[in-house]
Formats: structure tokens, sequence, C-alpha cells
């Protein structure tokens, strides 16, 4: 039961978990950007995360290369518009340094481009989106401090679960050092089994929550695709 779960589990998590409240801890997943892996990213888009799409300024700022770049942050935002619809998005500009002039040109650009069809663009205290330089480290505090406002302000933030479910995810992913996938009706029905889970309700409700959070994959429009649940993305 529920005591008994507190007792096993390792009391200097228990006491983190106390201390450390107000803490965050977040999964960063870079997607590739190429085509060849456009049919792979509904796979990791969940409606509980929040977006960085990166762009290189100086494509916009090239005349010839200005067409391909607006096709390149559509596709983005429209994607993450079908798979997270509410979820917050942040554009982010690269080569500041080289761009620093020619920054309200690239504004404009976005504002004609995308601002009114996607209401979840996050903007930065002057712009619509975020002008960084990775050489300077200028800009990059700022995109930090925001990703973590949006993240504490997101009603999944405030989601509740039971104490066994943390329980529950260290034993699945404890096995991601063994294998790189899990069956659903006899691995995790075991693993929820020790931490005191018995009813399938509940497990798919557990994998369900660990999914939009990114800890593993499990999708579900199919059996075939249901029964198994991926531990280590990257296999």
């Amino acid at each position: 039961d529920y005591k008994e779960i507190v007792r096993e589990f390792d009391e200097e998590i228990v006491l983190n978990a106390h201390t450390n409240a107000d803490s965050l801890t977040l999964s960063l997943w870079d997607f590739g950007g190429q085509d060849v892996f456009y049919s792979m990213h509904h796979i990791f888009l969940t409606k509980t995360g929040i977006y960085l799409i990166v762009f290189d300024m100086r494509e916009v700022l090239r005349r010839r290369r200005r067409k391909a770049a607006r096709k390149y942050l559509l596709f983005w935002l429209r994607s993450k518009r079908l798979h997270a619809p509410d979820a917050p998005v942040l554009l982010i500009g690269t080569f500041r340094a080289e761009c620093e002039s020619q920054i309200p040109q690239v504004n404009k650009f976005l504002l004609d481009t995308c601002t009114n069809d996607f209401p979840s663009i996050v903007p930065s205290e002057s712009y619509t989106f975020f002008p960084i330089d990775n050489k300077t480290q200028k800009g990059i505090e700022e995109v930090r401090k925001v990703v973590e406002s949006s993240v504490r302000q997101s009603i999944a933030m405030k989601q509740e679960i039971p104490i066994r479910w943390m329980a529950f995810l260290d034993e699945i992913l404890a096995e991601s050092e063994q294998r790189p996938f899990l069956k659903l009706h006899s691995d995790i029905r075991d693993l929820g089994r020790n931490v005191g889970i018995r009813r399938e309700e509940e497990t798919k409700a557990a994998l369900a929550f660990f999914h939009e959070r990114g800890f593993l994959i499990h999708l579900t429009g199919t059996q075939a695709l249901e029964s198994i649940i991926v531990i280590k993305p990257q296999w």
C-alpha cells in the first residue's frame, strides 16, 4: 500500500523531494531538422512540452534564402500546432553578433510570416523572437529564464501523482541499462506489481503520463505499438 511504498522508497530521494520542491529537472530533446526526419517528429511531440524553434537569422536576411527560411519555420510551427496546439513555443534566431543591426528586419519578417496564426509563440522583451549568439552567449540567459517561467506556469507542472508512480518510473528506467524496450503485458506488468500497481487502467495512465513528460515512448495507435514501451529513445 501507500505507506509500504514510502518506506521502501529510497529515504534520500523522499527527503530531496521535500527540500527541492521548487526545483526543476527538464529533459532536452534535439530534433533532426533535415527532411528525412520529418516523418518521425510526431512520435516525440507531446502536449506538455516547451518548444524552441531555432533558425539562422542570416538565412532570413538573404533574399535568395528567405523563401526557404519561411517554409522551414512554417513547417515546424504547423507541426507543433497539430500535435501540441497549446504548448508554448519560442523562436530562437542565431548568429546575433553578425546580424545585430538587422534584428528589427528579422522581427518584421517573423511578424509578417507567423505571429497572427500561432498565438502560442512566446515573445522576448523586445521582439517576437529571441536573438542569440552562441559565441558571445548574448541573449541565452533570457531564453533560459523564459523557458523556466513557461514551465512553471504550465498546468502540467501542477499535476499531482501517486508516489508509487515515481517508484514505478525508477523501476522502468533502471531497465534501460540492460535493454532498449519493455513489453507491456509482461515486463511492465511485473514492474508495476513490484510497487503496488496492479490495475491495468492505472498502469496505462502512468505510462501516458511518463510519455507526455518525455521519460519514455509509448504509442497507442495500434495493439502492436501499444505492447512496446521504448525506454531508450536513442535506440
